[in-house]
């Protein structure tokens, strides 16, 4: 009897299936993502790639012959991970994919709002330019900081964050950074001063989340939070829109209790286009293209084969 995978997704990605005929399963592409659908097509799967749909477990417990669910993704927040694990089935992600894309992304954002980027572009397309140096073009230049000797705060500690830290470092920042699952050793191997969150927020001129998005991380960043942030300062979020409070971020960037933010991600994907933040000229937004490139995209498409060919 062939070994049978099965791939769902309601918007799926290409992955290779040279790799899957070469492993000699029975490989499927399913375009489903409600629970009932799900189960229709993956009772009988004995391995599941999944990009999204519910996961939960009573998707799980109809899995009688699964021994891997697989995301071609970094974030497992589809997925029932505790119900899989009592069921004996292995969950699989790309840990550590896209870590220089998204770092990169992270920097170019800071560096974005810092120089003021967008302002200066508008400023120049709208005729705004219109002498060469003096009071007026300092009233548009004013907020305007140094890279080399500010803060950057870094949520969380996994690969993205890590591959940010020299990409930090190489502008003369100083870096301290918040994770309770890893160890202060760690981070002071990278240069990297272990803090606790509330400390990082009151002392950063930037704060990069970094977060995955689970029940303890939903939210983690919410007025509160943005209120013990310098008024100066700017949040930059790559990693799941819901680990920040949209209503508490409005609220602090209205009420100047931050500078402003670089979002790449929000709670309701993709955002509508009446959501107030689209209309703050201090926030910067990129739609949730922080994962890619094309040497990603060619290299997301291998895994896949290769975590099924692991467990065969």
């Amino acid at each position: 009897m062939s070994f049978k995978v099965v791939y769902i997704s309601n918007t799926p990605i290409d992955l290779d299936k040279e790799s899957f005929a070469k492993l000699g399963v029975d490989y499927s592409e399913t375009p489903v993502s409600g629970e009932d659908d799900i189960i229709a097509a993956t009772s009988d799967a004995d391995a599941v790639i999944g990009r999204d749909g519910p996961f939960n477990r009573k998707v799980i417990s109809s899995l009688k012959k699964c021994r891997l669910i697989m995301t071609p993704k970094i974030g497992i927040d589809n997925i029932d991970v505790a119900a899989a694990t009592e069921m004996g089935i292995c969950v699989a992600n790309q840990r550590g994919l896209s870590a220089e894309e998204v770092s990169d992304h992270a920097m170019i954002l800071l560096l974005a709002s810092a120089r003021k980027i967008l302002k200066l572009d508008k400023m120049v397309r709208t005729g705004g330019w219109r002498v060469f140096h003096g009071r007026e073009m300092q009233a548009v230049w004013r907020g305007i900081s140094q890279i080399k000797g500010q803060t950057l705060g870094l949520v969380g500690f996994g690969a993205i964050p890590r591959a940010m830290v020299p990409k930090a470092k190489g502008f003369g920042m100083r870096v301290v950074a918040y994770d309770k699952y890893v160890a202060a050793d760690v981070m002071k191997k990278m240069g990297v001063e272990a803090m606790e969150l509330n400390q990082l927020l009151k002392e950063s001129d930037y704060v990069s989340v970094h977060a995955p998005l689970t029940p303890e991380t939903r939210h983690m960043m919410g007025l509160a939070q943005f209120k013990m942030m310098k008024p100066s300062a700017y949040f930059i979020n790559t990693a799941r829109g819901p680990v920040m409070d949209e209503t508490g971020l409005l609220e602090a960037l209205t009420k100047g209790y931050i500078a402003g933010a670089g979002l790449d991600v929000f709670e309701v994907e993709p955002v509508k286009m009446d959501n107030p933040l689209l209309k703050l000229d201090n926030v910067i937004v990129t739609g949730h293209s922080g994962f890619y490139s094309d040497q990603m995209w060619a290299e997301q498409a291998q895994i896949p084969a290769q975590e099924v060919a692991r467990i065969m």
